[in-house]
Formats: C-alpha cells, sequence, structure tokens
C-alpha cells in the first residue's frame, strides 16, 4: 500500500510543477498523500524542482534520393532447336522446339513466353519449349519472344525458318 502512495506522490510530481502535495500520517500509521488537503493534520510537502533538459535541433539531413532502379532487361533470348533453314524429317508433322533465355523469365514482373508460328501466336505455349503436333510439311517460320503484361515485348528472337518433310503418299513425287 505504502508503494501505492509512494507511486501516486511521483506521478502528481510529474502532473504539474505547480501542483502542490499533502501528507497525511493516519492513527494506524499509515501514510496518505493528496493534491487536496483532507483535514488540518495534512501537511504540505515541498518537491524538488522537475529536471528538464533541452535538446539541441536535430540537424536538417537532405536525405539523397535513392537512385532510380535499373529496368531490367533481358541479355539474350535465342532458339536453341531447330537451327535457321534446318529440314525436319517427321512423318506425323510433330516435332518440339527449344528455347534459352538469360536470365531466366521475370514473371513477378508479369513477364511471359510468346512463340510464333507462321507469324501467328501459338495458343497454350508458355514455356521455353513448344511441342508442334501435325505441322503440314513445309517451310515454316519460328519466332521465340517475352511479353510483358501490357503485351509490349521485351526482347525477341529474329524469325527462322525450317522444314517440315513428311512422306507424301499418292499423286506425284515430291521434287529432290
Amino acid at each position: 500500500m505504502r508503494f501505492f502512495y509512494l507511486l501516486l506522490l511521483i506521478s502528481l510530481s510529474f502532473s504539474s510543477p505547480a501542483a502542490k502535495v499533502y501528507k497525511k500520517v493516519n492513527p494506524d500509521g499509515s501514510v496518505e498523500y493528496s493534491d487536496v488537503p483532507q483535514d488540518e493534520a495534512a501537511e504540505p510537502i515541498k518537491l524538488k524542482p522537475i529536471q528538464s533538459i533541452t535538446l539541441p535541433p536535430l540537424p536538417k539531413t537532405s536525405a539523397a534520393p535513392a537512385p532510380a532502379p535499373k529496368p531490367f532487361r533481358y541479355e539474350s533470348i535465342r532458339i536453341v532447336s531447330p537451327k535457321d533453314d534446318e529440314g525436319i524429317r517427321s512423318n506425323n508433322g510433330d516435332f518440339t522446339a527449344r528455347g534459352e533465355l538469360k536470365p531466366g523469365l521475370q514473371s513477378e514482373q508479369e513477364h511471359h513466353i510468346q512463340w510464333l508460328l507462321d507469324g501467328k501466336v501459338v495458343s497454350g505455349a508458355d514455356s521455353l519449349t513448344l511441342n508442334l503436333k501435325n505441322l503440314d510439311r513445309g517451310t515454316h517460320q519460328l519466332q521465340l519472344r517475352v511479353v510483358n503484361f501490357d503485351g509490349k515485348v521485351e526482347i525477341e528472337t529474329p524469325s527462322i525458318s525450317f522444314h517440315i518433310l513428311r512422306v507424301a503418299l499418292g499423286g506425284t513425287p515430291a521434287p529432290s
């Protein structure tokens, strides 16, 4: 209980420098502190002035603007297979094209892979491996690129040509 009164005394001493604190000793020996006198037995206590310091103002620092982050740029992109002007023998017209991208795809920047076959986007082709099925025989164009979320091309390969060689059944033989 005495601790409570001491705590009260301390908190009252910090509340206002002009506040007065009174101390009263009860008949049972307990001590009460108050900011208003309870009766004639309460005697005012002279408190020491609150010690305070004035800190110098903080120097104004002009924070140098952080350098703008360098925009991300891919180093290279290429079609690994097929090679330009390569003939691919595939009687069912199936083959796999592969690409390479350095550094890897920045999907957190919402970039994605896009393959173009004969100038048209191949739907569902979203990796560096492209599986093509039942391609017509003849010459085709292939291109690989990285596109951002706005549809803007970040980097692309030149268009390459490749030739699907399929057996022609019936009719006249294919020229050699």
